[in-house]
């Protein structure tokens, strides 16, 4: 066989096999939605050089609502769930809405936050960190373990349920920064449905290291993991859930404004 028609059914068994995009839409000028694993898993990507993508928080008065009640009045083109919550439905580690500092919101060593400014200037935080909230953090959002180049972290000193948490398959929700900081991501992973149990954080990580993004974020998931595009939810529900979503304590939103 010549190299060239070698190298070419090399190419296409890799990308028959590969458990990447499986299909592709730009749902706004700068966010493109994209699935994978057998429309499984939901991947959102967003251009955060463009003015016209803002990000937005849960305002602390509109807590404990469903994600689409969230994605609707605010008009996203993108909402995902956000923090893992307590039973008081506080979200746990640093979040922070429109500048505002949610009441007693701090970060622990147990947890790690993805942080934007106004600007879009984002950054997620490195395992095994305490750090103070700074004012121009316009946006936070605080997850559990990190997914760092392939792998997950469960912070030092975690209980056991950490790693029991990351080493099961579940519905998955994740967000990640590109390795220049440009392009932010959305992930959500369907589970516990007949035929499809969800990921672990290694198999979540690996995505995410496949996408270009070596730092990652697990946030809640479970029945919580929902993912809308614009006035749509892409992500089936855990067969138990049937279609009811679950309220959670705060979301993550994407509003993309640039003109068509």
């Amino acid at each position: 066989m010549p190299r060239f028609l070698l190298i070419q059914l090399i190419l296409l068994i890799q990308i028959l096999l590969s458990p990447t995009v499986l299909a592709q839409e730009k749902v706004s000028p700068c966010i493109t939605y994209e699935t994978a694993d057998k429309n499984r898993v939901h991947i959102a990507k967003v251009d955060l050089h463009c003015p016209g993508i803002t990000i937005i928080g849960t305002d602390v008065s509109q807590s404990n609502r469903t994600t689409s009640n969230f994605a609707f009045p605010n008009k996203t083109t993108i909402a995902i769930n956000g923090a893992f919550f307590d039973g008081n439905n506080k979200p746990q580690g640093l979040n922070v809405t429109n500048g505002i500092r949610w009441p007693n919101s701090h970060d622990t060593t147990h947890h790690s936050f993805l942080a934007c400014t106004a600007g879009k200037q984002c950054f997620i935080e490195e395992p095994n960190r305490r750090t103070a909230h700074k004012p121009e953090w316009h946006t936070v959002i605080s997850g559990w373990q990190n997914l760092k180049n392939g792998s997950y972290i469960c912070p030092r000193g975690s209980p056991r349920i950490c790693h029991t948490n990351a080493r099961g398959q579940h519905p998955r929700t994740a967000v990640g920064l590109s390795n220049n900081k440009r392009y932010l991501y959305l992930v959500v992973v369907e589970g516990r449905q007949n035929g499809f149990k969800g990921y672990t954080l290694n198999q979540l990580a690996r995505l995410f290291k496949r996408l270009g993004v070596n730092m990652a974020l697990n946030l809640d998931g479970g029945g919580s993991s929902t993912m809308i595009v614009k006035r749509s939810r892409v992500n089936e529900l855990p067969s138990r859930q049937f279609f009811l979503e679950r309220n959670v304590a705060n979301h993550l939103g994407i509003i993309d404004s640039t003109p068509n």
